[in-house]
């Protein structure tokens, strides 16, 4: 791939049009391939806007919150000078459809130290204080949903199963009402159609509107919670906004607004990343000769495929970082104002540490230095209930379906795919299942 030096630092030979594309997106990994070849960091045209590619450096970036912020009020300019942001007018339309920001600018993913810390420490105590509560559930619905199977022979296995499986554990551990369990997938859809791409006005105005309905969900459940304490994690929030100031630290509670915004970040972050996480296992599984035959003999092998899986399938594509001072990436100068792009995905492909990166091998001994759930201060807090889910998943599949393929040269759509979210909208496979009497194999009935 063609590119120049300017200001220190090779310039990447993919038009922003193309980069910013679905088509981009949806195949993404040999153009990447080749910049990763060539240096660990690009810069996009004369955008203030460098790609990272490379393992180490995209490490060092997440490692360094000092220098790269998540602070996403920083990002305006430069956004705004790589067009991706909406215009004057969109702002003041998504504001009377009451949500006119980006998604969560105000919690977890986009906040530094000490205001991270502090909500961080809020989900995460939510998350794991239930651990073996979510276990059960799990299994529950998997049964649930793999009663789907029967009597037929073809299923979309993002639509029946990665997505509704994820939807219901949340929605569980949120509290959220049966009436909005269908709206979920909608807002996390909708939520994230403007990220990592040039979005269309009826983009932005379906974010507004997803970004309205869910806070006023959440902020009329938090409210139910105060006059009705649960232990649900919105009764958690609700509790935390009630609380004096810690004579410890000086916090205060929790702020009513800051509540429903991690809130809604829980709903969003806990289903979408874990859809594709499964929805990746699901593929490799329909399309690795013999590898849910492994599942059965050898059991032990699923933590491997979860981690391999994530390795070549990120469900986060690229995340971005604001360069607050002057650094250095790999030899190659940032300058302040700049914002650095993390990808996952092509880091996850470094030949320097993973060897043959782009083959699936469930038994790779440093599968874990994946970079998939981020690391440092940002590392993701649900990434061990994520996974916990897909090993269930894969578990309870090898155990009533006996073979899976894809259902044609059509079976895998990528159609809300960005260089922000890189995940599979449709995954139909083509099955056989053992029968339920004989244990032997036959056909679903």
């Amino acid at each position: 791939m063609d590119s120049k030096a300017q200001s220190g630092c090779p310039v990447a030979g993919i038009d922003i049009k193309e980069l910013m594309s679905r088509e981009f997106a949806a195949c993404p990994y040999p153009k990447l391939a080749e910049l990763q070849g060539e240096a660990p960091v690009h810069q996009v045209g004369d955008k203030p806007w460098y790609l990272v590619t490379r393992h180490d450096e995209c490490l060092r970036v997440l490692m360094d919150p000092e220098h790269f912020s998540s602070e996403h009020d920083d990002f305006g300019p430069a956004l705004k000078a790589i067009g991706i942001t909406p215009t004057p007018d969109q702002v003041e339309r998504m504001q009377a459809l009451g949500g006119n920001r980006s998604n969560m600018v105000d919690v977890i993913p986009h906040r530094d130290p000490p205001v991270h810390t502090r909500q961080r420490k809020v989900i995460i105590k939510a998350v794991t204080a239930r651990f073996r509560r979510w276990e059960e559930f799990i299994e529950e619905q998997s049964a649930r949903l793999l009663a789907r199977f029967e009597g037929r022979t073809e299923i979309d296995l993002i639509a029946e199963a990665a997505a509704p499986l994820p939807i219901a554990v949340i929605a569980d551990i949120l509290g959220i009402p049966d009436d909005y369990l269908p709206k979920i997938k909608q807002w996390s859809d909708d939520s994230s159609q403007t990220s990592g791409r040039y979005a269309s006005d009826e983009d932005w105005m379906a974010l507004a509107k997803a970004m309205s309905e869910q806070r006023a969900m959440f902020a009329s459940e938090v409210r139910k919670r105060l006059a009705d304490p649960s232990d649900d994690l919105i009764g958690r929030i609700a509790a935390m906004t009630q609380e004096p100031v810690d004579e410890a630290t000086g916090e205060g509670p929790l702020d009513f607004d800051e509540g429903v915004e991690l809130l809604t970040l829980a709903m969003l972050g806990g289903n979408e990343t874990t859809t594709q996480l499964i929805g990746a296992a699901m593929f490799y599984l329909a399309t690795e000769p013999g590898l849910l035959d492994r599942v059965r003999t050898q059991p032990d092998i699923i933590p491997g495929i979860v981690e391999e899986s994530l390795r070549l399938t990120a469900p986060v594509f690229t995340m971005m970082r604001f360069c607050k001072q002057d650094a250095e990436i790999g030899g190659v100068p940032i300058p302040a104002g700049s914002i650095v792009s993390v990808c996952f995905n092509q880091a996850n492909r470094d030949p320097k540490v993973f060897p043959d990166p782009d083959t699936f091998v469930a038994e790779r001994t440093n599968t874990r230095r994946h970079l998939s759930f981020g690391q440092g201060i940002h590392v993701c807090p649900g990434a061990q209930l994520a996974r916990l889910e897909t090993r269930i998943w894969i578990a309870r599949l090898a155990e009533r379906v006996k073979h899976m393929e894809l259902a044609g040269p059509d079976a895998v759509r990528y159609d809300l795919a960005s260089l922000a979210v890189r995940g599979m909208t449709s995954l139909r496979v083509r099955y056989e299942l053992f029968d339920k009497q004989s244990g032997q194999l036959g056909e679903a009935a």
